[in-house]
């Protein structure tokens, strides 16, 4: 279970503060979190990759918008605004 973080203007849209879904990269996250959440689409998620000028922070040691990246149970995902500094 991967654990998705939503700040500013995500969380406003989403009406939600964490999302929880199975995913083994992140690009099948954001596909989790588009179909989750379709107010996020494709402003912020767009087919499995982050709108431009968005970025993830992953388990706060990672800042990566590759949708190859691997996932693994427990990782936390912050979705963060580039443009606007979180």
């Amino acid at each position: 279970m991967v654990t998705i973080e939503l700040y500013g203007v995500a969380r406003l849209r989403a009406g939600r503060e964490v999302i929880e879904l199975d995913a083994r990269s992140l690009g099948e996250a954001l596909l989790g979190l588009g179909a989750t959440c379709p107010v996020l689409e494709p402003s912020i998620v767009a087919g499995g990759r982050l709108a431009p000028g968005w970025l993830v922070a992953l388990n706060g040691a990672q800042i990566t918008a590759d949708p190859e990246t691997p996932l693994g149970d427990g990782d936390v995902v912050v979705l963060v605004s580039a443009d606007a500094g979180g």
